[in-house]
């Protein structure tokens, strides 16, 4: 059962909500429409809580509100985003200087104003010196911190952060031809490359560049570019490579039910494809006919390093 918590008050009298995760950003969103919303204690920039089987699923906060009234009902559309959007949106006033912490000190320190935390499961090495800029979002300084540490950032039930890299991951679940509503699976090698080529110049010389081959293209495809990241250019090309593999290869699927979750990696079972593939997105969707996953698997190997 899937139910609503505002204002203290649980819902589950809905036409349609959707809430669509990705590993692409932080800010998880979520679109829901009501019967009766006269009668619904929801209003814009309330916080607004999402449970599966009296578990929480989604904490987000409400941008977008709109009350109608048509002859049979009084429809109540919203439409937010998981709390970590205010690090999307909001920059940073005054310039701050860390020294010889971790990612997940600082970023702690950062977000702490908005009442969000940062855990992670990963060891990671204090940083000798990070410094954020005036101007810049949240999230650009978080991300621009997450990059030196090939990690990525991503939104939790709660609406905090999760800092995550998929080195280790296990195969969590395995998906049959029976378990699936719908399958596609497409291969498009337009953006795959033979080498991929990292420069990095200084002042002074150019620093060695990177030399990254892709051993699955056989013919001559040089990718080239300026590293101008606070990365080595042996990591940019190996990420470049990765990434343009992993997209590569997409796999769409349909489920019947909200039993998946992004990050995850699957063994799936079918007569077009049989591998282990990583969730990279979903689209959960409950309605009247009953509850849907729209799963976009990908190579595993996206965002390893």
């Amino acid at each position: 059962m899937i139910q609503i918590k505002a204002n203290g008050k649980l819902y589950s009298g809905y036409e349609k909500l959707t809430i669509y995760k990705s590993m692409s950003s932080i800010g998880d969103t979520f679109t829901l429409d009501m019967f009766n919303g006269d009668e619904i204690n929801i209003n814009g920039g309330n916080l607004i809580q999402i449970l599966k089987d009296n578990i929480l699923f989604f904490t987000g906060y409400v941008d977008s509100y709109n009350l109608g009234i048509s002859n049979t009902k009084k429809p109540l559309s919203l439409a937010g985003r998981s709390r970590t959007s205010d690090l999307i949106d909001c920059m940073i006033e005054t310039n701050q200087q860390y020294n010889n912490q971790t990612p997940t000190q600082i970023i702690n320190d950062l977000t702490k104003p908005f009442n969000i935390t940062v855990s992670t499961t990963l060891t990671l090495e204090a940083i000798v010196l990070f410094s954020t800029k005036v101007g810049e979002t949240y999230f650009s300084a978080i991300n621009r911190l997450c990059k030196q540490y090939n990690i990525l950032p991503v939104s939790d039930e709660k609406g905090n952060l999760k800092l995550i890299k998929n080195s280790n991951k296990k195969v969590s679940k395995i998906l049959k031809d029976t378990d699936i509503l719908d399958i596609q699976y497409s291969q498009d090698f337009t953006n795959r490359f033979k080498n991929y080529i990292y420069k990095k110049e200084s002042s002074t010389k150019e620093i060695t560049p990177s030399n990254v081959e892709d051993t699955e293209i056989k013919r001559f495809r040089p990718f080239v570019a300026v590293n101008n990241e606070e990365k080595t250019n042996e990591d940019l090309s190996n990420w470049k490579k990765n990434n343009d593999k992993a997209n590569s290869i997409q796999l769409s699927v349909q489920v019947d039910n909200w039993d998946y979750s992004i990050n995850e990696i699957v063994d799936i079972k079918s007569e077009i494809v049989s591998n282990s593939f990583l969730a990279k997105s979903i689209n959960y969707i409950s309605d009247n006919n009953g509850t849907v996953s729209n799963i976009t698997f990908v190579d595993k190997g996206l965002y390893d390093v």
